[in-house]
């Protein structure tokens, strides 16, 4: 029966042979196993692997072997509470890290207040997540639910969007969905093998047991045990969703590439439609992060209290067994493929002419869903879009509609100014821009900015009723901030496109053409609604000309050609909106 053999009197080896018999408990701490010294060991030694494995880099194998050794249990922390956290949180703290982008990506959702300033800072978004709430009656068919800008992609998703080449601008429309064939999820046996060989782990808690140290074994396992059970469920699920094919649509659509901001022009564009979600994205799985990260943290502080009164010899034995597991935990890092089966489905291209209804429509509420992003951060301020139809409501189909010349309000041979219209919908600058960076149209949000569609409602006769007329417009956001005046050059200053709105008693201010030559000019206080009835003057190119020239209304338009190059804009983002409709 062997006993450690001491070689000098700072350092020992122990040379282990099966069975130990009990070694002798003291009380006595020394500097190789003080709180002080192991904590700083288990520290120093961190593990960018442990990370990736326990957020689930390379399946259940990795799950099952991120926590065996105590060196990297901090790592193990750290991720599971960045897995569990949400994408604002994780920024907020500053515990944002490479293996949690690539295991969940990092999204902000529209629904919290608490994103917005973060979002200000976090720079370009990558992509547009829709969730959607499928219908099992009709494949394909469903209702938009959560809505999310993306900033980092997980791995399987990048993976996918990689697979398909870019749109870019000026080439037409292409939309992906799956290919239309059975696809199964692939089985790995080395996952499976893997998870029960980290079950070795239990010949730790043995050999400490065998050393008097059985609470320090126990405790030293509780993370692995933890993990290991988790990935044993892993494994299982996937090997039932393995015995199926999977469905023909999934509740994920995304429009990916450089998109349009106010502040740039947009670049090449992805749209694929009804992916699978990534399933380590769900509640269960923070949920499971969040435990692991608690049940980690109190084992690694539970093992520096116990180790402070143990013998020296268990502490090295103790820490020769972490050095095991780390090394193996490395192999099982660099032999195991990382686990992305959906990234493996063959996405095909759909002809738009041939694009269901139901598709066509998700197509165009992700281009709603672009302009509701710009609208976020957009230097106007939210409040300023609260009339402007985003999303595909009953008012869609009406800006299709039209009377006599395109484009033009209809007015009556005889009328008077003021002159009353009633107004259904507005479809603003962001949709506008969103709707010809989809279709491939070289246009940018700054060229568009002060263009809009208005939707109107004209009464033709008692009998015949109502009907509605879209008219490609001009808008501007107006305010009464006095700026200085140039006695020198005798002009008025006008504040550019894009500038926030610092002044007061902001309004926005309508040109809409009309059929004789005419302008119907509007203007709507921001504290009112654009949508109802309203009482517009009738001005002529000269009198519009010298509103404008005057420079009153601090804005960037100077005369009645420049508000005609803004409306031959927005008849040109009109003809993207019908190109998506058709």
């Amino acid at each position: 029966m062997a006993t450690p053999v001491c070689l000098n009197h700072d350092f020992q080896l122990a040379f282990l042979l099966l069975p130990f018999p009990p070694a002798p408990t003291t009380t006595a701490s020394n500097l190789s196993n003080n709180l002080v010294d192991v904590g700083a060991l288990t520290a120093l030694i961190g593990s960018s692997v442990a990370e990736s494995l326990v957020l689930g880099n390379r399946g259940a194998a990795g799950v099952a072997w991120a926590a065996t050794s105590s060196f990297g249990t901090i790592s193990v922390v750290k991720a599971c509470f960045c897995g569990a956290s949400s994408g604002w949180l994780r920024e907020t703290l500053g515990i944002r890290i490479l293996a949690a982008d690539q295991a969940v990506g990092l999204e902000l959702p529209w629904d919290s207040s608490r994103a917005t300033k973060i979002r200000q800072n976090i720079g370009e978004p990558l992509a547009i997540f829709c969730r959607i709430k499928l219908r099992t009656a009709s494949p394909g068919t469903g209702s938009h639910g959560r809505w999310s800008d993306v900033y980092a992609l997980d791995h399987s998703t990048s993976l996918m969007l990689r697979g398909i080449p870019d749109s870019a601008v000026g080439d037409p429309l292409q939309v992906y969905t799956y290919a239309g064939y059975d696809f199964v999820r692939p089985y790995s046996k080395f996952q499976a093998a893997a998870v029960i060989l980290s079950a070795a782990k239990l010949a730790e808690v043995y050999v400490l047991w065998r050393h008097g140290s059985l609470f320090l074994g126990m405790t030293s396992a509780t993370p692995w045990a933890f993990f290991f059970i988790g990935a044993i469920v892993i494994h299982a699920h996937d090997l039932f969703l393995g015995r199926h094919p999977e469905p023909e649509f999934g509740g994920l659509d995304i429009v990916a590439g450089h998109l349009p901001m106010v502040s740039r022009q947009g670049g090449p564009r992805k749209i694929v439609l009804g992916v699978a979600e990534n399933e380590r994205a769900s509640l269960l799985w923070r949920f499971f992060w969040a435990a692991g990260a608690v049940v980690s943290a109190i084992s690694i502080v539970l093992s520096y209290i116990l180790m402070g009164n143990i013998p020296r010899p268990v502490v090295f034995l103790w820490t020769g067994f972490q050095l095991l597991w780390l090394g193996v935990r490395i192999l099982i890092y660099h032999f195991a493929d990382p686990t992305n089966p959906m990234a493996l489905r063959i996405l095909v291209p759909r002809n738009w002419a041939t694009l269901s209804p139901q598709l066509k429509t998700r197509v165009m509420d992700l281009t709603f869903g672009l302009s509701r992003l710009q609208i976020l951060i957009h230097p106007r301020g939210q409040a300023q879009y609260a009339d402007d139809t985003v999303s595909t409501t009953s008012d869609l189909p009406l800006i299709s509609d039209g009377l006599g010349p395109p484009n033009l309000f209809p007015l009556p041979d005889i009328f008077t100014t003021p002159y009353q219209i009633e107004i259904k919908a507005v479809f603003g600058d962001t949709s506008l821009s969103s709707a010809t960076w989809i279709t491939g149209v070289h246009t940018s949000p700054m060229d568009l900015y002060d263009s809009c569609i208005v939707v109107f409602s004209i009464r033709q006769s008692h009998a015949a009723g109502c009907r509605s007329v879209a008219v490609p417009s001009a808008r501007v956001l107006s305010s009464a901030m006095k700026l200085s005046f140039d006695n020198e050059k005798g002009m008025q200053y006008f504040v550019p496109k894009g500038a926030p709105n610092d002044g007061q008693r902001l309004s926005w201010w309508y040109w809409i053409p009309c059929q004789t030559g005419l302008w119907l000019q509007l203007q709507v206080p921001t504290q009112k609604r654009t949508v109802g009835t309203h009482q517009a003057d009738i001005r002529t190119d000269a009198q519009v000309s010298a509103f404008l020239s005057a420079g009153n209304l601090n804005i960037g338009l100077k005369d009645v050609d420049e508000l005609k190059g803004v409306v031959n804009l927005s008849r040109k983002a009109r003809e993207s909106f019908l190109e998506l409709l058709g």
